[in-house]
């Protein structure tokens, strides 16, 4: 059975300045007008780069740590299946590897 621990939440790692995913989202299109930033939450395009930008960090992560809602958990240091990787994994430089604006630019409902 695998030993999983905390490796912090969203706001430690993704955006200090919001504690979920979609709160990062939501900032990052607030730049743009506001007809079609309700075009965007009317029309379900948040809830698709959410998922979408969910999903491409989870593939940035190396096996042993995943997202879950707005944590990061992996394997404890105790876990057999633990390896350096993971302890050595910095999780911040990821999601920043991420381009979230392509992810944005997909589900433009304007596109």
């Amino acid at each position: 059975m695998n030993v999983t621990t905390n490796y912090g939440t969203w706001n430690n790692h993704g955006d200090s300045g919001n504690l979920t995913v979609e709160a990062s989202i939501v900032d990052a299109i607030n730049g743009g007008d506001s007809d079609w930033q309700e075009r965007m939450e009317s029309s379900g395009a948040l809830d698709l780069i959410a998922s979408d930008y969910r999903d491409a960090i989870e593939d940035a992560l190396p096996a042993g740590i995943s997202i879950a809602g707005n944590e990061f958990i992996g394997l404890h240091h105790t876990d057999p299946d633990y390896t350096d990787e993971i302890g050595d994994f910095d999780i911040r430089e990821a999601i920043q590897d991420v381009d979230l604006w392509t992810i944005i630019q997909k589900h433009d409902v304007d596109n």
